[in-house]
């Protein structure tokens, strides 16, 4: 619970420095201050505060806000209780499927066997496969003539033990191949009163994966905060009384809040779906035209908060209808998170174009952008799950790096494509190819 006027610090400092500290980032913050203009406010809750509480106060009203926020981290708290549950159990399940291929004696990328003396006695490997040396120079040789100090007493230690709790040791090394670092797994388990069979694993892409996973956990947990806190904010505003001009321009605000929850929300639901195969598309007939209307419609607030102009060029004959068999809502996800990257990724003062025309027995529809651009080496990725291009990042544009994901698979179940053009500096343009009989 913290003023703002206060002798030596304020309490935006104070905030601020509570931010920087590890200790004591996650510290939920209530401002109670006699300031009672918007901007103490709206200040108060870009610092990091999670409310704004205005005396003179009412003891009951105090004690019924901290008890709602205490029950809000209590409930972020159990979500994180269980993503470190389920973590716990995908690693139980890993290793047992390990284990089992390991006694199985199933051929995996690399597998060698070792005497309890660090010497080789056999290697199993594909053609392609990393090996440690040159194929005639494995068999017989020892650990340590082969491998740099630290890494061959890792491993003597994983055979060690392995050896003596009969039980898979794992463990995990880098090693640098060419112009790029990779990482390896390896599983150490007993064949033998003397020797181990281990299995390597280049797990490169894996751990990745595994980072940008967590990185987009982390990123999906504040995004749905921040949304729920400008809210909150709204509607005390709105409480505490408003003239009719502050009221519209408070809904306002509250209302693309809410659209935006929705869309993050409805974005982490379909990459779920998505993953497991159980998204199901209603096909229909849908005039083309109107859906994008529709979906500029729903940026009007946002581009004018950017003075961010948003075009609209259909190269069609007049009153000219184009139908296409596709699921409506899907599509219209599509076009929104296209729509919404081009208007987030673009300064101020810049502008947003849709464009429709006909094409190779189809539609083709364009939105370009004149925003920060793409570099190059980020376009081969740009699609993949969890992926954030190092613009975005440099820019501290936040995200989930999920919307491009949705947007392609989504564009693939209608037999579609989607091409990307962009240069950093300049903007982008997504082309999407539609075909005009697309099959229910």
């Amino acid at each position: 619970m913290l003023d703002i006027m206060m002798p030596g610090m304020n309490g935006y400092d104070v905030v601020a420095q509570l931010k920087a500290d590890k200790a004591t980032e996650d510290i939920p913050i209530v401002f109670m201050s006699a300031l009672d203009d918007i901007e103490s406010k709206i200040r108060g809750f870009k610092a990091g505060g999670i409310d704004y509480i205005t005396k003179p106060f009412q003891e009951m009203e105090v004690l019924a806000r901290v008890r709602t926020h205490i029950s809000i981290r209590t409930l972020y708290k159990q979500a994180q209780a269980e993503i470190a549950e389920r973590k716990r159990v995908e690693d139980e399940l890993r290793e047992s499927e390990s284990r089992i291929s390991a006694l199985l004696s199933a051929v995996p990328d690399t597998m060698y066997r070792i005497a309890r003396d660090g010497t080789f006695l056999d290697f199993k490997a594909s053609s392609n496969e990393f090996l440690f040396a040159p194929p005639e120079q494995i068999v017989g040789a020892s650990l340590s003539h082969i491998l740099d100090e630290t890494l061959a007493n890792k491993f003597m230690a994983c055979i060690q033990e392995a050896l003596a709790q009969k039980v898979m040791q794992t463990m995990e090394y880098s090693l640098k191949m060419e112009d790029s670092s990779h990482i390896f797994e390896a599983r150490f388990k007993d064949s033998g009163i003397n020797e181990v069979t281990v299995i390597i694993r280049d797990v490169t892409g894996w751990a990745r994966l595994e980072q940008m996973k967590s990185d987009f956990i982390n990123r999906a947990s504040h995004e749905l905060r921040t949304p729920i806190a400008t809210m909150l904010l709204m509607v005390n505003l709105i409480d505490n009384g408003t003239t009719p001009a502050e009221f519209k321009e408070f809904w306002d605000i509250l209302k693309c809040e809410i659209n935006n929850e929705r869309r993050l929300v409805e974005n982490l639901l379909n990459v779920g779906r998505m993953e497991s195969g159980q998204i199901d598309l209603h096909f229909a007939m849908v005039e083309i035209t109107r859906l994008l209307n529709q979906v500029a419609g729903q940026f009007e607030m946002p581009a004018r908060d950017k003075n961010i102009t948003i075009s609209i060029q259909m190269n069609l004959e007049p009153g000219e209808e184009v139908l296409v068999n596709a699921d409506e809502n899907a599509l219209t996800q599509a076009f929104v998170n296209l729509l919404g990257n081009a208007i987030k990724f673009t300064p101020e003062g810049g502008n947003v174009k849709f464009s429709l025309q006909r094409k190779d027995s189809g539609v083709e529809v364009s939105i370009s952008d004149t925003g920060i651009g793409i570099p190059g080496e980020d376009l081969p990725l740009l699609f993949t799950r969890f992926f954030r291009g190092s613009n975005a990042i440099k820019n501290e544009i936040q995200g989930t790096g999920i919307g491009l994901f949705i947007v392609q698979s989504i564009i693939e179940k209608h037999r579609g494509k989607i091409k990307v053009r962009s240069k950093v500096g300049e903007g982008s343009q997504f082309n999407i190819w539609l075909p005009i009989d697309t099959p229910a």
